[in-house]
């Protein structure tokens, strides 16, 4: 059983199992906000309780198996985003843009799938090294 505090001052406990994400707030009014699953459909409640708190109590208590973590973009800011890979449905490639989103992930969070604007690359969020540039004796033929 987690035991979480809301925004409100109020205690919380649910089962790890039931929390599906754990958001950071860019606002920045809360420090966190969870979505989750008590059997009625998901919900989400605001808490005071650490961002990073938080994602190692759920992450600990095995609530999502092969968890990410994503930098959403939103008019307001960047926030971190963790939840089960498998809550992501499709993907798709952003060429590098001003604004600093790379990729749109489509996730199931809320029962219905929905678009988020995320600034990592497709490599950072599989886990993979980018190419490595040649040096400058790479390529070079002319000893």
């Amino acid at each position: 059983m987690l035991r979480l505090t809301t925004a409100a001052g109020e205690r919380l406990e649910i089962p790890g199992g039931a929390i599906i994400a754990v958001m950071e707030r860019v606002d920045g009014a809360n420090p966190s906000t969870i979505i989750f699953d008590m059997g009625s459909g998901p919900q989400g409640d605001q808490l005071s309780d650490q961002y990073g708190y938080v994602k190692k109590l759920a992450i600990d208590a095995q609530a999502m198996v092969n968890p990410i973590e994503v930098r959403e973009k939103a008019p307001s800011g960047t926030a971190r985003l963790c939840f089960a890979r498998e809550r992501i449905v499709g993907r798709r490639e952003v060429k590098p843009s001003v604004n600093g989103i790379n990729a749109t992930l489509f996730v199931n969070l809320l029962g219905k799938v929905s678009a988020l604007q995320v600034s990592d690359t497709f490599d950072e969020m599989d886990g993979v090294e980018s190419p490595a540039l040649p040096t400058a004796t790479e390529g070079n033929d002319h000893a």
